[in-house]
């Protein structure tokens, strides 16, 4: 896999020479595929090569059969806004990971702002739809909210905190979570030997 940011500044290699470097990745419109290539030759202007024109995505270099046509290039950056299929705003779509040989996408990167970004990583997206009269980019994270919601339940239980976070406080037993309902015994001279 490729990421789309990587591919910026790649040599592009056709017939054994090199044609230029990569100045822009174009994807389709439902963002599944790579549909071209810009590729900067400097003086001599900017040329698009499709994708059925390209070979594969190499670690070290771009390779192509031809040298594709000289066409000005359009800013069409991959950043688009993203949300869940109830509505929620879920960030921005930052870029795209690439599979080398078939040109398909495998999955958008999701950011989620700049402190989230810095806390945790930019998550994955692999189940997405594109809405193509707005261009934004419908996830379905319904996987991800059922796993959630089987968390909470889980730390819901009892009537000691009734609170979702209890993971946080520590090691704490309460009373209703012993096994069986046992009490909890009183600390005596017995204990002095395991304290030690």
């Amino acid at each position: 896999m490729r990421k789309v940011r990587g591919l910026i500044g790649m040599p592009v290699v056709c017939g054994g020479y090199r044609l230029g470097r990569v100045l822009q990745a174009d994807l389709a419109d439902d963002l599944k595929r790579l549909e071209g290539l810009w590729v900067s030759r400097g003086l001599r202007g900017t040329r698009y090569i499709p994708s059925e024109s390209l070979e594969m995505l190499g670690k070290v270099a771009v390779m192509a059969d031809s040298a594709g046509t000289r066409r000005r290039s359009v800013a069409n950056p991959l950043f688009r806004r993203a949300v869940s299929t109830d509505g929620r705003r879920l960030g921005a779509i930052t870029g795209a990971e690439i599979d080398e040989l078939s040109f398909q996408v495998i999955a958008l990167e999701l950011s989620a702002g700049l402190w989230d970004d810095l806390l945790r990583k930019r998550s994955r997206v692999t189940r997405f739809v594109v809405n193509r009269e707005s261009g934004v980019v419908i996830i379905d994270c319904a996987g991800e909210e059922m796993e959630a919601e089987a968390d909470e339940g889980r730390y819901d239980e009892g009537t000691a905190g009734g609170d979702a976070d209890r993971r946080l406080r520590g090691d704490i037993v309460w009373r209703d979570e012993l096994a069986d309902g046992e009490k909890m015994e009183p600390e005596g001279k017995a204990d002095g030997k395991l304290d030690l």
